[in-house]
């Protein structure tokens, strides 16, 4: 008995799940802890423009407030790192 129909859409279609703030929260301060301990930019440059998308689109789910501090500091993390290549 297959249970993958438990876990599609109507059309086959993988079906997304609600966004769940605290495993958002979670992620984007794994993250933002990553690029605080590095010495050296963490990502390739295709991982890192990446990230700059998706990091601000993440956080846009948790409140205003605590989105843009998130995003300020992964900003200002990423300057950080840029300035040592």
């Amino acid at each position: 008995m297959s249970r993958l129909p438990l876990f599609r859409g109507t059309r086959g279609e993988a079906t997304p799940g609600p966004s769940d703030p605290a495993y958002i929260r979670k992620s984007l301060i794994r993250l933002l802890r990553l690029a605080r301990e590095a010495q050296i930019m963490p990502w390739s440059e295709s991982e890192t423009e990446s990230w700059e998308k998706l990091f601000p689109a993440l956080a846009a789910s948790l409140p205003a407030e605590e989105a843009a501090e998130l995003i300020a500091e992964f900003k200002t993390e990423l300057e950080r790192l840029r300035s040592t290549d």
